[in-house]
């Protein structure tokens, strides 16, 4: 079995090709050797099997040994460095092209998200550092949708803001189809990214708090800013008067009882005579699309052991706290089911191949509420192919996926772009 590659998507603010061409170019440079027989000539080679969006290939494998974080081509905001699989949840999330006819059928009325939508979209990232999976929802999501994401670190959020000024802000590293000089433009054109540092178990319940970035507040900013490289104590100020704005925008929408709903937890749950909170209800309007990239003991990523590996450090979550750690991962999907449209759909993923974290947390949401239902999907090489990659795996739980970045690949293609992280994902519908 192959060393598994690494892997970048295109940042399609940028001429596509141009990127290639340097991506290419700069791997020849650094690769001091080769295998022998010329293999690192074919790279940046297209994943074939996430099919491509709007004609185009999103991700490229690229030699696992490559110094991304020295090229110019990452440098310069031309291409993000992300894991296939993570892409994966984006896509299955955004994309009915993964759905399946499977087994497991929604009922009659439930449908996916239609590839050929073209309204604009409120979607979330509940658990959204370091942010890649953030820039890429609002990157293919329609014009003028929102994207949200949220994190409770502040570590965290700190990062996922760097990323999003990177490709959503900078002039220099955004890409040429941005223009921060023209706020209409900005405003109308892409879709505007939003940041919450609060507790994700809880977001949007009783009091919405915790906004701490808006991307077009970010660019007007910087165009009253000029050339100042920090903020002033005034700018400062501004930024949180504008941001203040905002959020008291969300919660007034919210309480014109547009997108609110009580909770539909299934009955039977608890006895006749005692309370259950049916209606809770959320001050922040609802989603189309959630992502729930929980929280997970890694055991499934093969760079975070093998770190872990060379350093002697204990993993963060083991045998003695799991029933902790399962907790809060059912916490998180419960929120951002909550936070879910009727008619809309969830995706919850982890980088952890451990069933009590992934299809038992399923399980729990399906018993739990009625309306909740999976949405089968499949991760062909083609679109007419007849099977998925050999390293997807289907999971104990009809409908849900697994991918296996151990699996021995049985062909040429497949073993160039085995996925570097073991991936669970599930797709789960709401009923009208």
């Amino acid at each position: 079995m192959t060393e598994p590659k690494r892997y970048v998507r295109l940042n399609p603010r940028f001429e596509r090709g141009e990127t290639l061409s340097l991506l290419k170019t700069e791997i020849a440079q650094q690769q001091s050797t080769t295998d022998g027989n010329g293999d690192q000539n074919k790279y940046p080679l297209p994943v074939k099997w996430l099919r491509p969006t709007n004609g185009q290939f999103e991700f490229y494998a690229i030699p696992g040994d490559f110094s991304l974080n020295r090229s110019t081509s990452f440098q310069s905001g031309r291409v993000y460095g992300m894991d296939v699989t993570s892409g994966a949840a984006v896509l299955a999330l955004l994309f009915d092209t993964y759905d399946c006819n499977t087994s497991v059928k929604p009922a009659d009325g439930d449908e996916s998200t239609r590839d050929d939508e073209v309204h604009q979209l409120r979607v979330l990232d509940l658990c959204c550092a370091p942010g890649l999976k953030l820039c890429m929802l609002a990157d293919l999501a329609p014009p003028s949708s929102t994207a949200v994401g949220v994190d409770i670190s502040q570590n965290r959020i700190q990062l996922c803001k760097n990323i999003i000024k990177k490709y959503h802000v900078n002039q220099m590293t955004s890409g040429p189809k941005v223009d921060v000089s023209n706020d209409n433009q900005a405003s109308s054109s892409h879709s505007t990214i939003r940041l919450y540092c609060t507790d994700g178990t809880n977001f949007g319940t009783k009091q919405l708090s915790g906004l701490v970035f808006d991307s077009n507040a970010e660019k007007q900013e910087l165009q009253t800013q000029g050339k100042r490289k920090r903020q002033n104590k005034s700018a400062r100020a501004r930024e949180k008067r504008r941001l203040l704005e905002l959020q008291r925008q969300e919660v007034t929408v919210a309480a014109e009882g547009t997108n609110v709903e009580p909770e539909n937890e299934k009955s039977g749950e608890t006895a006749p005579n005692q309370s259950i909170e049916t209606n809770t209800t959320c001050c922040i309007p609802l989603f189309d699309r959630v992502l729930v990239d929980a929280e997970c003991s890694t055991d499934g990523a093969i760079k975070h052991i093998q770190k872990r590996e060379a350093s002697s450090k204990a993993p963060l979550w083991n045998d003695s706290n799991m029933s902790e750690l399962v907790d809060l991962q059912k916490r998180l999907i419960e929120s951002g089911f909550r936070l879910l449209k009727s008619g809309g759909s969830l995706v919850y993923s982890t980088c952890s191949l451990n069933e009590k974290q992934n299809e038992n947390v399923v399980r729990w949401l399906l018993d739990k509420y009625d309306d909740a239902f999976i949405i089968p999907v499949s991760f062909n090489k083609q679109n007419n192919a007849e099977r998925s990659p050999s390293f997807v795996e289907e999971g104990s739980l009809a409908g849900t996926i697994r991918f296996n970045p151990l699996t021995n690949a049985d062909d040429g293609i497949e073993e160039e772009c085995l996925p570097g992280t073991g991936f669970f994902l599930s797709k789960i519908g709401k009923r009208l």
